[in-house]
């Protein structure tokens, strides 16, 4: 079974909730439907207000992100929009604040997750989150039964941590959270993550076609020649890559991945071209580093959730930065079918792969709200 769309969402029936918020008391005797004009006013300021304020479409954007991928994991059951619709309770034990989200995990254990955004900033990679926010979050976990984590994702590096409030640190009005401490902290294996290894260095050959080479202008220097591509190829370690579902992880990989990608050129002794090769290899800090490579024979390209986050911001973002979409449609279990369990069943691959999942040293503890 693979997870599907439930609701499809019908623009006519979904708008009513914000007309209650555009319009929250009855005008006299004055019929709803006479109220288009002033409906429409509203919702539109409120919504030209939204546009206009970057900080909140990327932490919606970052909010759709964390939802594809956990549909492109495909290991969950559900997962579905907790911080919706209004809702009425018993103030007697202090403020509730549902979670961004609701996730019922295989073995039928529900998380409620708050998803942030953490911004680069000049003191260094530092979730905070206001504790009297935080509280409010357990309350209203407590009270559903279910387990409340936050889904950081660390903007500068492109990674995803999943994390139980307890590793946080009460500061004042703040809890803190480092990068170091989240990233020992992560439980993204709950949602079917893991970071993906294979043998350096990928790369896409374009061949060229030497009977159908020609000149198309003679200069005084040299000339210009026209190409016709005969052929391309994908290869790992220098091997050529021919079974389908490989070429679609390896294309997968170059086009997701951080590795860092280099043009290089292939001329046969009259200097006439060959192919051009684009090679993606890990970038080794010194040479300590890529000796290391070298001896395991792997490399790290990073976790499913950051090269699926990728693929979404690339999707979802214009070339310049800005924010043309918030959300694209997930393909469900698209990142569980890139390396199926059975992968490794078959001892022909040519592209190797390594899949490792991080659990944290320590199981976090769950927290309890405070007691008011």
């Amino acid at each position: 079974m693979a997870l599907r769309r439930g609701r499809k969402g019908n623009l006519g029936l979904e708008v009513m909730p914000l007309i209650e918020l555009a319009l929250p008391t009855p005008d006299g005797q004055t019929m709803l439907s006479d109220r288009h004009t002033e409906t429409v006013t509203a919702i539109s300021d409120a919504l030209r207000t939204t546009l206009d304020n970057v900080s909140r479409l990327q932490g919606w954007q970052t909010q759709y992100a964390f939802e594809a991928v956990v549909v492109a994991l495909g290991a969950v059951r559900m997962i579905k929009t907790e911080d919706s619709g209004l809702f009425y309770f018993d103030d007697a034990g202090g403020e509730l604040q549902p979670p961004d989200f609701r996730i019922v995990l295989g073995d039928g254990a529900q998380l409620l997750v708050e998803v942030k955004n953490v911004a680069p900033a000049k003191t260094g990679l530092e979730a905070k989150v206001r504790a009297k926010d935080m509280a409010a979050a357990q309350s209203y976990a407590q009270a559903t039964g279910g387990r409340l984590l936050y889904a950081l994702f660390w903007s500068r590096i492109g990674m995803w941590t999943l994390v139980d409030p307890s590793v946080f640190s009460l500061d004042g009005s703040q809890q803190r959270l480092s990068f170091v401490d989240a990233f020992k902290a992560d439980e993204m294996y709950l949602l079917g993550d893991g970071m993906l290894a294979t043998e350096p260095p990928l790369t896409f050959s374009v061949i060229m076609d030497r009977e159908k080479e020609r000149v198309v202008e003679r200069l005084q220097d040299g000339e210009t020649r026209a190409f016709t591509i005969g052929a391309v190829e994908l290869l790992s370690a220098g091997q050529v890559i021919t079974d389908p579902d490989e070429k679609t992880l390896a294309w997968f990989l170059m086009l997701h991945g951080d590795w860092p990608q280099t043009e290089e050129p292939e001329f046969d002794d009259q200097g006439r071209l060959l192919k051009i090769n684009f090679v993606s290899a890990p970038e080794a800090p010194d040479e300590d580093a890529a000796r290391q490579i070298e001896e395991q024979g792997l490399a790290f390209f990073g976790s499913l959730s950051k090269l699926y986050t990728l693929r979404f911001l690339d999707a979802t973002t214009t070339d310049e930065g800005g924010i043309r979409a918030l959300r694209e449609e997930p393909e469900p279990a698209m990142l569980a079918q890139l390396v199926p369990d059975d992968y490794w069943k078959r001892e022909d691959h040519v592209l190797r792969i390594w899949r490792f999942r991080q659990h944290p040293a320590v199981p976090a503890p769950v927290s309890a709200p405070p007691q008011v």
